[in-house]
């Protein structure tokens, strides 16, 4: 078991050389790690988590990991602090702890990150950026950060905006100038739970008009504070229309459509068709409302 821990380790630590010669450049001085030596490499165990903050006055919180390289019969101490350059979040949005206890005969500790809905703005993400400063025994530490994205969301119950829906189009989109609908007008799809509250999905065929016999795409959509955000296409598969060897592709844009929290009888989505113009040339915007029905 100890052999299995120890490989598993070093296959971290491989990965992490890269990190520590990546955030090497500019001000730092390129830091080398001999995993052979007996001396203690600290780093975190991964570089991103998010915390999704209710927008209730009610906190929420997330645990990150930091590991070292080589087993103690005492406790050790590493030391964190804010990166104050690349944090975007405000002080009063966030508690984080600044010492994260390595238990003895141990691999990793943790320590909590608290988010708080102060100060943060609807559809808006921020971050909070960690450095290690230290471990107690001496030993060399990672120049990598770990960043922790920051948002606020309102709560939606489970049963909300769930169901059959009526896509009427409202106007916009590529499709012959307008004239085929990239959801077809008076479609009717199935909206249900996604990955996490906020988040509903729906499978669709696009550009029904055509008849080309394209399959069906997954989309998902986040109900924001108000705010109804499609996130795109599930799993990266687009429309399978496309006027080159890329298919054209929908996502959010600077502009979303809208829905009201007491209640999912309409939803209205409004997106960027063809993102970019990287397949036919032209982004469009277009606009659907969804009926409850």
């Amino acid at each position: 078991m100890v052999t299995n821990i120890k490989l598993n380790i070093m296959k971290k630590l491989s990965i992490l050389l890269v990190s520590i010669i990546a955030f090497s450049c500019g001000e730092h001085e390129n830091v080398i790690y001999d995993p052979n030596t007996s001396t203690t490499f600290t780093f975190f165990d991964s570089q991103t988590s998010a915390i999704e903050v209710l927008n209730t006055d009610i906190s929420r919180s997330a645990e990150i990991t930091v590991g070292v390289s080589t087993l103690s019969s005492s406790d050790r101490t590493v030391t964190l602090s804010v990166n104050e350059d690349l944090t975007t979040a405000d002080s009063e949005s966030y508690d984080v702890g600044t010492e994260v206890l390595i238990p003895a005969n141990e691999y990793f500790g943790t320590v909590t990150i608290t988010g708080y809905p102060d100060n943060l703005v609807t559809a808006e993400v921020v971050n909070i950026v960690l450095n290690i400063d230290s471990v107690s025994d001496g030993g060399v530490t990672s120049t990598g950060v770990h960043s922790v994205s920051l948002s606020i969301i309102c709560p939606v119950a489970s049963t909300f905006a769930v169901g059959d829906y009526t896509l009427t189009f409202e106007g916009g989109g590529i499709g012959a100038a307008g004239n085929a609908p990239v959801w077809g007008d008076g479609t009717v799809v199935t909206l249900s739970a996604g990955a996490n509250e906020t988040g509903r999905e729906f499978t669709v065929n696009c550009y029904p008009s055509f008849g080309f016999g394209q399959p069906d795409t997954d989309y998902g959509i986040t109900l924001l504070c108000g705010l109804a955000i499609l996130n795109g296409e599930i799993n990266g598969t687009a429309t399978g229309i496309g006027c080159s060897p890329s298919n054209i592709s929908l996502q959010s844009t600077t502009v979303n459509g809208a829905f009201d929290p007491t209640d999912d009888s309409v939803i209205t989505l409004i997106f960027a068709e063809d993102v970019g113009g990287v397949s036919c040339g032209a982004e469009g915007l277009t606009s659907y409302t969804l009926t409850k029905n």
